[in-house]
């Protein structure tokens, strides 16, 4: 996953903004659609694009979030 970092300009610690670019570049190379994805974590679409998006204000809370990132990483194994 590094060359996303460096194609993003992010440093190695990661820059906020940055990493939800990662889980949908992770998903995209896995070859999975969001709706694909939505349905293997029983979540909304939704939820999972605002994640992606980095737009956690639309999620029910930050444990919501790092949740559903994590479950993410772990079904695409990144």
């Amino acid at each position: 996953m590094n060359e996303v970092y460096a194609n993003e300009g992010a440093t190695a610690a990661g820059e906020g903004a940055s990493r939800p670019v990662l889980l949908r570049a992770a998903r995209e190379a896995a070859g999975l659609h969001i709706a694909a994805l939505a349905a293997a974590l029983k979540v909304p679409v939704k939820k999972l694009e605002a994640l992606e998006a980095g737009r956690y204000s639309e999620l029910p809370d930050l444990t919501f979030a790092r949740a559903l990132a994590s479950s993410a990483c772990r079904h695409l194994k990144v």
